[in-house]
């Protein structure tokens, strides 16, 4: 192709805008299959800039690219926190034409588990025509008219499947060369690849992106909403609910996690009861399960229990193998139903990628939510079995994180792997109180095995000792989902010192800290680090710490 004119560009340009628009405008609803306007629904979640001197303070993504040239923003948050959302949300307000990111000539949107299905090698070029609407020509053309105005948004860090070859690369300078696809994006964020971009990188973890990094770079992390934006958005959209919300702190702070607030509102859509006995996490993903079976579960081919235990074990398989999207012929042979039909659809997301039909779990902590269900519908011994395994590799992650030096290597790759198992754990402890949660396994007739309680309790009793500050925080939350108290008063009066200061603790952070306080006596020494309107949740149970920093 001939070099293009100013005006050819534009044009190209404009088409790509219409085809992006297109793509993200609209937004389908799981429970009623109707179309829904995402920038209407969309709330912007706080979110925090981290400094070096780990003092922190409340920003916008978009704030960074106005601030500097050449940048790359890290957006960190768990599962279910609306990384996702946020990327396809600047990227449609480039789309649009929004002020906030008018500066980009171009956004390319690169999701990882997606590009992790392309077997073959190839070059960035072709990877990011993979992505979008352009041609391998037209894409090549743009990126030499202005590469600083082009934003490269990397959505999913945490799906590459990284490996020795990223370890060893050499500067990987040439944008035709050809590589696997983790390698093109690896080079692009130690910028061996147009050094002169804009890169917007979304990850539940951030040492191993950090390591990999190059140049000017910003830490920022997803708070949730605010309480103020979650009253907000149900007394916009579910009047006649708003109230059993607003009165209910407990479901009013679980909704400041983007993925809770969208369980509640789909639940509230069909008419569902959830204002009652909804105190952990894992009873919020039972409830909203036994909604979906409750209303779409007619006419399989399979018992319900049967259906979920083969969902089960298809999240375990990608949860192990670190894969989110699965093609038709791995469903097929993991369930029993065909892979097209009505109820599976209520469970797994379906996905066309450059030709080929795909699959995923509506969301990233749906798949750890049916790995957990997987492991206590297994026989007693199995169950074990499994549950053991677990514990022992994320024993091991932590152990690789406290010698893990400042350069990348293999020891990364599994410290990450590890993290990416926690929440299973914490379903896990939620599960195995079957006394929450009776009403879902009797109705269905399931046996749940209890017997890995016991593991999980002597698990976080040891290394809630061996472990008081870094990894203490998932220890609460595991407690919180036990919801024992005479347990938990056991685990935290023992300990001389909760150190909470690695990062700021978010809203939901702060009830779970409540929770286990109110279940202690006292507690020895105790630090925090918390905004001032979280600071006010704890107040009244501060007075049981000897010690508070």
């Amino acid at each position: 192709m001939e070099g293009l004119d100013a005006d050819r560009i534009w044009e190209i340009v404009h088409q790509y805008k219409l085809s992006v628009k297109q793509k993200y405008e609209s937004k389908w609803s799981f429970m009623t299959g109707e179309q829904e306007s995402f920038s209407a629904l969309y709330t912007e979640p706080l979110i925090i800039q981290k400094n070096r001197n780990g003092s922190f303070k409340i920003t916008h993504v978009h704030e960074f690219f106005h601030l500097y040239r050449a940048v790359t923003v890290i957006l960190q948050g768990d599962s279910g926190s609306g990384k996702s959302l946020i990327a396809q949300k600047i990227t449609l307000d480039w789309a649009s034409e929004e002020f906030s990111t008018s500066r980009f000539y171009l956004v390319f949107y690169l999701r990882c588990e997606e590009l992790m299905c392309i077997s073959e090698e190839i070059n960035l070029i072709e990877l990011l025509s993979y992505s979008c609407s352009l041609t391998s020509d037209q894409i090549s053309q743009i990126l030499q008219h202005s590469p600083e105005k082009v934003l490269f948004i990397i959505d999913g860090f945490d799906e590459l499947r990284l490996s020795q070859d990223i370890y060893d690369m050499s500067a990987h300078t040439n944008p035709l060369q050809k590589a696997p696809p983790e390698v093109i994006l690896c080079a692009l964020l130690r910028r061996y690849l147009i050094p002169e971009t804009n890169l917007l990188v979304t990850t539940r973890t951030k040492n191993t992106v950090n390591k990999l990094l190059k140049g000017q770079k910003c830490f920022t992390e997803i708070m949730g909403f605010s309480v103020r934006k979650v009253a907000g958005y149900f007394q916009k959209f579910f009047t006649k609910e708003y109230d059993c919300v607003r009165t209910n702190e407990t479901l009013l702070t679980a909704c400041s996690i983007p993925v809770i607030r969208w369980i509640i509102s789909e639940m509230f859509k069909v008419g569902a009861n959830v204002t009652s006995g909804l105190e952990t996490t894992t009873s919020i993903y039972v409830d909203f399960v036994s909604t979906l079976v409750e209303h779409h579960c007619q006419g399989l081919s399979q018992s319900v229990p049967n259906l979920l235990r083969s969902l089960g074990q298809l999240a375990e398989r990608g949860m192990l193998e670190q894969q989110v999207l699965f093609d038709e012929k791995t469903v097929n042979e993991s369930i029993s139903e065909p892979a097209g039909s009505p109820v599976l659809c209520n469970f797994l997301s379906k996905r066309r990628i450059h030709q080929e039909t795909m699959f995923t779990f509506m969301y990233h902590s749906f798949q750890e939510f049916f790995t957990a269900l997987y492991y206590v519908l297994l026989d007693a011994e199995e169950s074990q079995r499994k549950v053991r395994e677990l514990l022992h590799t994320v024993e091991r992650g932590w152990a690789l994180s406290d010698w893990s030096d400042r350069e990348f290597s293999m020891a990364d790759v599994e410290v990450r792997h590890t993290k990416l198992l926690q929440p299973v754990i914490l379903f896990l402890c939620g599960l195995c109180k079957k006394e929450w949660i009776p009403s879902f396994f009797e109705k269905l007739n399931m046996a749940v095995s209890i017997s890995i309680e016991t593991q999980l309790k002597e698990w976080i009793s040891t290394y809630s000792q061996r472990y008081q500050s870094e990894h203490m925080l998932f220890i609460l939350h595991c407690l919180y989902e036990l919801h024992e108290k005479s347990f938990i008063r056991k685990v935290l009066e023992k300990l001389v010192l909760i150190d909470l200061s690695n990062s700021p603790l978010k809203r939901t952070d702060c009830w779970v800290l409540k929770y286990c306080l109110q279940c202690c006596e006292h507690i020895r020494n105790l630090k925090l680090l918390v905004t001032s309107d979280n600071l006010k949740m704890l107040q009244p149970e501060l007075y049981r710490c000897k010690e508070l920093w």
